[in-house]
């Protein structure tokens, strides 16, 4: 998995982690997408190929949801330490 991602100059979306037990695996995908904070999916092999793997997955609504609650807690973080030096 990591030389597709160095192969596609990194288009490969950074949620995917690739699967450790294969025999214990019950799915035809060696990857499952798991964002930070949220719960495992195992995308089909369609949506593997056509968003997952591509540029395409800028879009994914599990990456913009994620993207965007990262740039929420980072505004509130930095609100909060702000105020907490005060004037």
């Amino acid at each position: 998995m990591a030389s597709d991602r160095e192969q596609e100059g990194g288009a490969i979306c950074p949620f995917l982690t690739p699967v450790m037990a294969d025999r214990l695996w019950l799915y035809p995908t060696g990857v499952y997408c798991r964002p930070p904070g949220d719960r495992v999916r195992v995308p089909a092999a369609e949506t593997l190929t056509c968003i997952c793997s591509t540029l395409a997955y800028l879009v994914c609504p599990r990456y913009l949801t994620t993207r965007d609650r990262g740039a929420e807690e980072a505004t509130a973080a930095s609100a909060a330490s702000a105020s907490a030096t005060g004037p």
